[in-house]
């Protein structure tokens, strides 16, 4: 498919200022707080949404780098949600002992 060269310009610019600012509030929320507070999530969402469009887009016009930006922002999206999957079991099972010793210091 021939598209209008300044269209996938404005698109490859876009894909290239996605990337930038999902790497800055990665490379952000992780250094502050070592986890994505749960109200960032949905600009995380919203930046999932632009890789699916930036992969559909891609496919379309057979444009690699659009590609690739695509699978990229979706594969960062599905670390960051694993990493907020593994930390709230980290934090329940840390809950869930300090609870047994509390219970076996009291029947001490």
């Amino acid at each position: 498919m021939i598209a209008d060269p300044l269209l996938l310009k404005a698109m490859l610019f876009a894909a290239k200022a996605t990337l930038i600012f999902q790497a800055c509030l990665v490379f952000y929320f992780f250094g502050k707080d070592e986890e994505v507070p749960y109200a960032a999530r949905n600009i995380f969402f919203i930046l999932a949404n632009a890789g699916c469009l930036f992969l559909a887009s891609g496919i379309i016009q057979e444009n690699s780098f659009l590609i690739k930006c695509g699978i990229f922002i979706l594969i960062a999206q599905g670390m960051i949600d694993a990493h907020l999957i593994i930390s709230k079991y980290e934090r329940i099972k840390k809950i869930e002992k300090e609870l047994e010793d509390e219970k076996s210091d009291a029947k001490k």
